[in-house]
């Protein structure tokens, strides 16, 4: 069977058949092997179906050990012991053996469990460097119910001292633990001498141990390491050891000496002793300490049985109102919870130490210990003002963090820092406020701001890491200790004494500024300002410190720069100015009131060349600096009102007077520049400000009409005058005054109702300068200046009414009766001679009436108008014709008065009318429209026909020229312009806006702009051309095959001694029988193409 399943193997050792023809045999493996000695096949393998040698009997299973009847014959069986278990680590099995082999048949178990519990500690002494075997000595103590602090403390001091030996290298590993564990057996067998001597090596051991920590040897945890030493002793019944205590005794460490004595129970008398090594003077006030000392507890006085009356008095009294230190520790176990009873002792009996006695308490609230340790320390008017908001009694109230804010702020009001310093010291050493304390202190009392400036680094860096901690460990919250820090700061700030203190400390806090609660104030900004003030004597308000904002860094910067304003330090007042973010109008104004005074003073300032110069840097100034446009305004209309004019006189005026009229002209006029470019231009003071440049004006007339005064103008070293200059900054054709109201007739003086209240001499003066104003057709601003002054000017009245009548705001019988008398009187005057009159008018006041309606009375009517002016004809020609354009149009006049003069032009231009070109020229010449305007027209609408024809999509608009026109309109079209070369020079700086692959564009282009250069013999334009065709034919035209187009331009141009080098490329191209078939009919042409080629 163990050969199944290689059946291979199993038929060659075991055939069944013949193989190759060959019977097989009869003899098997087992006939081969029964000779042999041992083995006897006939009762081996019995199992074996192949073995024909078996008897019988014999079995037919393969022997094991698990089989009973072997078992019964041959096994040796043993029981297993608990013991061996521990051994191989199996506590739990261990247990169990125990159970069932001893406990269950024994009758005294207690003495069972003790034996087994002896033999287990016994093991876990052999075998303490064992872990397992050690652990599962410890774990089936614990099983049993047996303690195990003996065994465990014994297996520690036996791992620590074979670790120090090992260390020491005496002697090999193995020999150290053999004679290690002979000695730690001997325990069990409560040898005094064996635990004497690992008492020695263990003393060894911890005090080495300290050593390699760097523990100081008397500090708490060295006090820790040596109480498994005390621990050994009190097992094996030693005498203390007083290592620790020697070495506290020479320090003269008295509280760890008295803390381990006390928790290890020395007695008294090994106590006395050992106090001999301190000092004289400590070694006097212990001895007087334990000679008072009275060691009673609650417990041993609740247990203590005692039939008197005094001893039950005096126990009752010493459990209410102990008064002892240790009687307070004693009696505080029993309270719920042990640290609150402490605390009320602590304020009972104003004892400090109870507080921190307290803290060291589990679950001790470490905030109430430290507000009570404060209260402790502090008189009674002080503890009455920080707890005057506790109702309760101090000593059963559990101060909170609305407690603590309350005594913190009054002793950083009464500047007793020290008391706060000392408490976290205490109670919380790894507060951040210890670092900002710290630095208090160091500001306040000691002036060392270096110092400070690295403990409000610390306060930055803890505060930081707090804010980052996923748990903090603070009990107090973060957000509470950036608030009482902001606090502090601030508190800080004001009780300075003196400027230097308050810059000193803005300096130091500008570099926290980042990390203060986001409603604190801005202490870069506020140390900025001290170090501009430092070397002046302004001062910064505190109340800024107090309530601070924005608004009011702002308000106290305003008035700090009006200060400094009056100490005339701009530069400091400017760095003011930008540090609140304030606007620099003030300051900007002072610095040239300064200037002013500075050119006054030297002299200067009577020159009219250093006034000009000055009032200009004014303007570049205010623009510099984004001066507001009402701050520019009212001050140049103040230096304008303090020029003082004399009243005008035929006489004499001076040149003094005459540099003072137009020097304020200049001033009123820069002044309402500034106020036009308000968002919202207020109107009322701009035609305030006119009215005032008109006084001057007319005053600047009569003095210049004065025959007294020698020159007509006075100019300055730059060649330019005070008029000259004031025509730069002119707004009398702002849009904002030119409103259509000043072309109505209503409010504007007549005859009756004017009542001007200048003198004759002004009078004269604005009449005449009313009319050069209509000459040059400034019409809205002649009616301003007629509403201005309530004056009447007939040609104001007539130029208004003219227009009144055009756009049929007011008919002929609406009119004026002045106006209406002079309509009829020229009407019955012109009724015999209408025809002459109307052909006279056609030829001299407009070219757009070919053959006038007689019937048509407007245009007779505002023919009448026009001839009766004498200043504004021009502009009364110009109505007249828009008149009777729109009429021709069919619009109104409003309508095509509104209109911008160049789509009137083209509206015309693109008409379908005769004779447009005769209109469109009248119209050019009454609208003054020049050149450049009206070829730029023509240029555009060229070039927009031209890509229309070739494809390119063009406007919507109706175009006024056409390709297919043919070159006569556009020769008309250019004959508009009063010099055709300037359309040629339009056409020609179109061409870089035609997209590059329109060529048949470009190529017209340059024989339309050839005809306009031809037309007015300008050679310059001309050559312009040649050139752009010599660059077109062999850069794009050759490149492209664009044979019909070189054609085109060669035939187009007509310069054939100039452009040969067409003929060339035709010629090279073989496409020189284009041109022959081109039909030309220039002889020279013929003649070229003949002779040459």
């Amino acid at each position: 069977m163990a050969l199944a399943p290689y059946p291979k193997l199993k038929a060659a050792l075991f055939p069944q058949c013949a193989v190759h023809g060959i019977p097989s045999l009869d003899i098997s493996l087992y006939h081969l092997i029964k000779s042999l000695h041992p083995f006897d096949p006939s009762r081996l393998f019995g199992w074996q179906s192949a073995n024909t040698l078996a008897v019988g009997d014999t079995s037919n299973e393969l022997p094991h050990f698990s089989r009973p009847d072997l078992i019964n014959r041959y096994a040796i069986t043993e029981r297993l012991d608990f013991l061996y278990y521990l051994r191989h680590g199996r506590p739990s099995f261990a247990f169990g053996t125990f159970l069932v082999q001893h406990l269950a048949k024994s009758k005294s178990s207690k003495q069972q469990i003790q034996c087994a519990a002896e033999e287990a500690y016994s093991l876990g002494l052999v075998h303490f460097c064992t872990p397992s075997v050690a652990a599962s000595c410890v774990c089936f103590l614990e099983l049993l119910g047996v303690e195990s602090f003996k065994l465990r403390v014994d297996l520690k001091v036996a791992n620590i001292i074979l670790d120090h030996l090992s260390k020491l290298n005496v002697e090999s590993t193995f020999g150290l633990k053999q004679t290690l564990a002979e000695k730690v057996a001997k325990l069990s067998e409560c040898e005094k001498t064996a635990a004497a001597e690992l008492l020695v090596l263990l003393e060894e051991a911890v005090s080495d141990n300290i050593n390699k920590q760097g523990l100081s040897r008397t500090s708490y945890k060295s006090g820790q390491e040596w109480s498994l030493v005390i621990q050994f002793c009190k097992l094996h019944g030693l005498k203390l050891s007083t290592t620790f205590l020697h070495e506290c005794a020479e320090a003269n460490d008295w509280l760890q000496f008295i803390l381990f004595i006390q928790l290890s129970n020395y007695q008294a008398d090994e106590v006395n002793a050992l106090l001999e090594e301190f000092n004289p003077p400590l070694k006097d006030h212990l001895l007087l300490a334990f000679n008072n000392l009275q060691i009673i507890s609650c417990r041993e006085m609740d247990g203590y049985q005692s039939n008197t009356e005094s001893i039950k008095i005096e126990k009752m009294h010493i459990t209410k109102n102990p008064t002892d230190l240790f009687q307070i520790l004693l009696c505080c176990q029993d309270k719920s919870p042990p640290w609150h009873y402490l605390t009320s002792e602590a304020v009972r009996q104003q004892a400090p130490i109870l507080t921190i006695l307290a803290a060291c308490l589990r679950d001790a609230n470490i905030l109430h210990c430290l507000c009570v340790w404060i209260i402790t320390h502090l008189d009674t008017i002080t503890v009455e003002e920080a707890t005057n908001h506790i109702k309760d009694s101090l000593e059963h109230h559990e101060f909170d963090l609305h407690d603590f804010t309350m005594i913190w702020k009054l002793l950083l009001k009464k500047q007793n820092s020290k008391v706060l310093i000392r408490g976290f010291q205490l109670f919380q050493k790894d507060s951040p406020l210890l670092h900002l304390l710290h630095m208090y202190e160091m500001c306040q009392e000691n002036k060392n701001y270096s110092e400070a400036k690295n403990r409000l680094q610390e306060f930055h860096m803890c505060l930081t890491s707090l804010k980052t901690a996923p748990k903090p460990s603070c009990e107090i919250p973060v957000a509470w200790l950036q608030s009482q820090a902001t606090a502090l700061l601030l508190l800080m700030l004001q009780q300075c004494q003196t400027q230097y203190e308050l810059r000193k400390l803005l300096q130091l806090f500008a570099d926290i500024d980042n990390i203060l609660i986001s409603s604190g104030p801005n202490f870069k900004k506020l140390s900025a300002l001290s170090q501009i003030l430092q070397d002046t004597a302004v001062p910064i308000n505190p109340d800024i410190l107090c309530n601070y904002s924005l608004e009011n860094l702002q308000k106290e910067c305003n008035e700090i720069l009006k200060q400094l304003l009056e100490k005339h330090l701009f530069i400091l007042a400017r760095q003011v100015a930008k540090l609140a973010e304030l606007p620099v109008d003030s300051l900007v104004i002072h610095e040239l009131l300064q200037e002013l005074s500075v050119l006054k003073n030297r002299g200067q300032w009577c020159r009219k060349e250093a006034r000009e110069h000055f009032w200009r840097k004014c303007h570049e100034a205010f623009i510099c600096n984004s001066v507001t446009h009402g701050s520019a305004y009212e001050f140049f209309l103040n230096q304008a009102s303090a020029i003082a004019l004399k009243e005008p006189v035929v006489e004499s005026s001076d040149e003094e007077e005459i540099d003072n009229i137009q020097e304020k002209y200049f001033l009123l006029t820069i002044a309402g520049h500034w106020v036009a470019q308000k968002d919202a231009v207020p109107i009322d003071q701009l035609e305030a400000v006119e009215k005032e440049i008109w006084l001057c004006r007319i005053a600047q007339h009569i003095a210049l009409n004065n025959c007294l005064y020698r020159y007509s103008r006075q100019f300055s070293a730059d060649g330019t005058s005070f008029e000259d200059a004031a025509t730069e900054f002119a707004f009398n054709k702002l849009c904002a005054l030119n409103t259509s109201k000043y072309l109505k007739l209503e409010g504007l003086p007549n005859k009756e109702t004017a009542d001007c209240r200048l003198n004759r001499v002004q009078t004269e003066a604005l009449n005449l300068l009313v009319g050069h104003l209509l000459d040059e057709g400034c019409i809205h601003e002649s009616s301003r200046v007629c509403r201005y002054f309530n004056f009447y000017s007939r040609d104001v009245a007539l130029v208004l009414h003219c227009r009144a009548l055009a756009s049929g705001d007011a008919d002929a019988t609406q009119f004026h009766p002045d106006i209406q008398i002079i309509i009829a009187g020229r009407l019955s005057l012109n009724e015999g001679t209408e025809k002459e009159e109307e052909t006279s008018s056609d030829s001299t006041q407009s070219s757009f009436v070919v053959a006038q309606n007689p019937g048509d009375k407007v245009v007779k009517h505002l023919q009448i108008l026009t001839e009766e002016c004498i200043h504004g004809t021009s502009y009364c020609r110009q109505v007249l014709s828009l008149y009777e354009l729109s009429q021709k149009l069919g619009c109104t006049f409003s309508d095509i008065s509104a209109q911008d003069p160049e789509m009137v032009l083209r509206e015309v231009l693109s008409s379908s009318q005769p004779e447009k070109y005769k209109k469109a020229q009248a119209f050019i010449t009454t609208q003054n429209l020049d050149s450049q305007t009206v070829a730029d027209l023509i240029a555009g609408e060229v070039v927009q026909a031209l890509l229309s024809s070739s494809g390119v999509k063009g406007t919507n608009q109706k175009q006024i020229y056409s390709s297919a026109d043919g070159k006569e309109e556009f020769r008309k079209l250019a004959k508009l312009c009063q010099d055709p070369s300037v359309v040629g020079a339009k056409l020609l700086d179109r061409i870089c806006s035609v997209p590059s692959g329109e060529l048949a564009c470009t190529v017209e282009l340059l024989i339309l702009a050839h005809d306009c250069f031809t037309a007015t013999c300008h050679m310059e334009g001309i050559a312009r051309v040649l050139d752009a065709a010599r660059h077109l034919s062999h850069d794009h035209l050759t490149p492209n095959e664009e044979y019909s187009l070189m054609v085109r331009l060669l035939t187009g141009i007509g310069r054939y001694n100039d452009m040969t080098y067409i003929f060339d490329l035709l010629h090279q191209n073989h496409r020189f029988e284009m041109l022959l078939r081109k039909n030309v009919e220039s002889v020279c042409a013929r003649h070229w193409c003949q002779l040459c080629f």
